[in-house]
């Protein structure tokens, strides 16, 4: 993969550190649980706070005064802003679990990525309260990864234990079909509400593997450039199979009236963990070829 020099990629890094601490500073202003929510939509499922939109202000602000010709993409922005033509982008979730944040549950994250052509190459999270007090996750490429100064790495087990914690989405049996070995698990369980704290956990070596139906780019920049530096494995589904992650896809302006899917790039399902366990999963997951389908059976077979 092609990159920056190593001076550019720790000059990138260090300010993904100081922009999370300071991200995190603004968000610890406000109280998990007692901060109004509103929703984006018709459907009342997407949540937004105040603390949501302070951060990516706060976020926006820094970036554009310290690399005036990047662009940024952020989760609560309908544009992304900065210059078209660089080659750098910084994708910004500014509370990744906002749910869990407005309710009070302690597992939510800032996530800060940056891109380079589209492959993440510097990541950051902040991480209040959770698994690493106040701490700043962070990584480049080529640099490892890191929880503040104590160094992550993946589980590195040949497969995973039936006994060891797997994180996944909670629409697993629409999106994807697991075939299991006779006599062996693919792990207890859990479900988190954060891709960003997921994707910690993983580099941090407590979640043997992380299953994504289709995270958005500010979801997830951050976190592969993580759990790539820990040791780990990404892959995406592409073209029917589980493939080595690349880059992800950005559109400037979108297309066809739908700007908002356009500017996420591709929303391909994410398979990350140690690269021996990821390998194993992959050849038992496939990602099922017409949901809707199994919702219906679903649907009927519980009024038969």
């Amino acid at each position: 993969m092609n990159i920056p020099d190593e001076p550019t990629l720790r000059e990138m890094e260090d300010a993904s550190i100081r922009l999370a601490r300071g991200a995190g500073e603004v968000l610890l202003r406000y109280q998990p649980g007692g901060t109004q929510v509103n929703f984006k939509g018709k459907g009342q499922t997407d949540p937004v706070t105040e603390a949501d939109l302070r951060v990516e202000e706060y976020l926006r602000e820094r970036i554009s005064r310290e690399f005036p010709d990047h662009r940024i993409l952020a989760e609560e922005s309908d544009q992304p802003s900065g210059t078209e033509d660089t080659d750098f982008i910084w994708a910004l979730d500014p509370v990744d679990g906002t749910a869990n944040f407005a309710a009070g549950v302690p597992f939510f994250a800032v996530s800060i990525g940056l891109l380079y052509r589209g492959a993440p190459v510097v990541g950051s999270l902040f991480l209040p309260y959770t698994f690493a007090g106040h701490g700043v996750f962070h990584a480049r490429a080529g640099g490892g990864a890191f929880a503040e100064d104590q160094p992550l790495r993946v589980i590195s087990d040949a497969l995973p234990r039936p006994s060891g914690l797997a994180g996944v989405p909670s629409s697993l049996g629409r999106q994807f079909s697991i075939k299991r070995e006779r006599g062996r698990g693919l792990g207890e369980i859990r479900i988190m509400g954060s891709i960003a704290c997921e994707m910690a956990l993983v580099a941090k070596g407590v979640l043997q593997y992380a299953l994504f139906g289709g995270p958005s780019i500010w979801d997830a920049a951050a976190g592969v450039a993580l759990i790539r530096e820990a040791g780990g494995e990404v892959l995406e589904w592409r073209e029917g199979s589980w493939q080595p992650f690349e880059r992800f896809l950005v559109s400037p302006e979108g297309s066809g009236g739908d700007r908002r899917n356009a500017r996420q790039g591709r929303r391909a399902p994410l398979l990350a963990g140690g690269r021996d366990i990821v390998a194993y999963v992959a050849s038992r997951t496939k990602r099922r070829s017409r949901p809707l389908e199994y919702i219906r059976k679903r649907i009927r077979g519980r009024r038969s």
